[in-house]
């Protein structure tokens, strides 16, 4: 029997996992052992195909609790260092908080960890002096360890500028992704309904303020006030994770129940979503490497009106007619009406922005990019 190398896989959540490496893990687990590890569930996940993993492809998932015990039972062997060679391994962590964990492990394995920024995230886009703070702290770690790191993988080319600026990575360390990718496949697919009867104007993400979860409610308000004819057409609807929404207050509820603002938790796949959804509004200013949803629903040929920054600018074509041109939820709701009479310009546009997508960020794409890099040292 061959003795395959291992390779861990560390994020923040098994949903993640699931949710946008699953097709990593299995391309990679059908050479080599992989071990996941993740610090909590998270929202809800698809567990038939995280089984599937297990049991098909002997992946084996932990927690973090679990695997040190594992390692401290000696259940799990994480490297045999009298036989470096048949026990090689390749740490790919994801995730301000594994990155940061990352910090304990010992000097020789950090020459093997693959660091995967999925965005600068949301200490690095808020303005809160809090965060201002955490920012100066995180950079430092992120400097000490890029540059013992054996790669740095980002999603956008901002990222990989602020990275080289900042001099916290040298640039040949650095690999640009398209994406964790979308299967095109499973969305072509899931097209069962026709988009015929749609009635949705969906906001899709956290409910966060650097997601601009505030602004679309402000939006709604003055779309009911100047454009009373449309808003009697269409539903605002937000879909968020169920935890998010668990943690609105019961007046908060009632407020976005007044101004018939639906609320939805995230499903294991939002295919059904988007086959309801007239326009999608992304007033973010989060900053993540590329914008999963903005990926999907223009795949779909969704209407969005979105803010022209980093992970969403890739997307969306440089002259592209509805980036939001102010954060004033007024000018949002005026562009909204504008974009919601503009037919015909999203018909003009969706074929090419869909070849677009396909041949630049579909998941074929970000896995080869990935696995190539990753094995060339």
């Amino acid at each position: 029997m061959i003795n395959k190398n291992k390779i861990v896989f560390f994020a923040n959540t098994l949903w993640f996992l699931e949710k946008f490496k699953y097709e990593l893990i299995k391309n990679i687990s059908d050479t080599h052992n992989v071990i996941c590890i993740y610090l909590r569930e998270g929202p809800t996940l698809n567990k038939e195909k995280i089984k599937e993993l297990e049991l098909k492809r002997n992946v084996k998932f932990y927690s973090i609790l679990d695997f040190f015990f594992s390692l401290l039972s000696s259940k799990l062997v994480f490297i045999n260092k009298s036989n470096k060679k048949n026990n090689y391994i390749k740490i790919i962590i994801f995730n301000i908080g594994p990155i940061i964990i990352s910090l304990l492990l010992p000097l020789h394995y950090k020459k093997n960890t693959v660091y995967v920024l999925e965005g600068l995230g949301r200490i690095f886009s808020s303005k809160l002096i809090f965060n201002l703070f955490i920012k100066v702290l995180v950079t430092k770690i992120y400097k000490f360890l890029f540059k013992r790191c054996n790669l740095v993988y980002v999603l956008n080319s901002y990222d990989y500028l602020f990275l080289v600026e900042s001099n916290i990575c040298k640039i040949d360390k650095i690999i640009l992704l398209p994406g964790t990718g979308i299967n095109c496949k499973n969305i072509d697919a899931s097209k069962k309904i026709k988009r015929e009867k749609t009635k949705y104007i969906d906001y899709m993400g956290r409910l966060i303020t650097e997601k601009g979860f505030y602004k679309f409610i402000l939006c709604k308000l003055n779309f009911m006030k100047y454009y009373p004819e449309l808003d009697q057409k269409y539903i605002f609807r937000i879909i968020s994770p169920r935890e998010d929404i668990n943690n609105l207050s019961k007046d908060e509820i009632d407020f976005l129940n007044k101004l018939n603002i639906q609320l939805k938790p995230y499903l294991v796949e939002p295919f059904h979503y988007y086959n309801e959804s007239k326009a999608l509004i992304v007033p973010s200013s989060y900053g993540e490497g590329l914008s999963r949803v903005v990926l999907e629903a223009s795949y779909f040929g969704i209407p969005i009106l979105a803010t022209k920054i980093r992970g969403i600018e890739e997307i969306l074509q440089n002259d592209y007619k509805y980036y939001i041109k102010s954060h004033n939820p007024f000018c949002i709701s005026q562009q909204l009406a504008n974009l919601l009479r503009d037919e015909n310009y999203f018909d003009k546009i969706k074929e090419k922005q869909k070849i677009y997508i396909k041949n630049n960020f579909s998941i074929n794409n970000s896995i080869e990019i990935f696995t190539s890099n990753l094995f060339k040292n």
